[in-house]
């Protein structure tokens, strides 16, 4: 499992993506930093996520086609009651305001 914490081992971790995918990790991680402050940055089992009382929360998936943001299965605020098939991650090939804001706000969501 091997874990590193912090800020800085998540965002070395997202620097090892390509160009393009590294700015939107980069990126994503401020998203998730400003909208969850109580989350706790790790890199476990080489991906990094961000952790609140012991649970995932989220994570960033950095690959060199793509970069996937995603939550647990226990916190998942795109879970919708009644519906047979609810998303838990989604490949994001580049992000503008209204994606941003969506984010934030799953994000939010989750800590509450």
């Amino acid at each position: 499992m091997f874990t590193k914490k912090g800020d800085a081992a998540v965002l070395a971790k997202l620097g090892e993506a390509p160009a393009h995918y590294r700015e939107i990790g980069e990126r994503l991680h401020s998203i998730i930093r400003e909208a969850g402050p109580s989350l706790e940055p790790i890199v476990r089992w080489g991906l990094p996520f961000y952790v609140k009382d012991g649970k995932d929360v989220c994570y960033i998936k950095p690959d060199k086609d793509f970069i996937a943001f995603g939550f647990g299965e226990v916190v998942n605020p795109a879970f919708e009651e009644g519906v047979h098939m609810h998303p838990v991650a989604w490949n994001i090939t580049s992000l503008d305001a209204a994606t941003e804001a969506k984010i934030r706000s799953l994000v939010e969501k989750a800590v509450a």
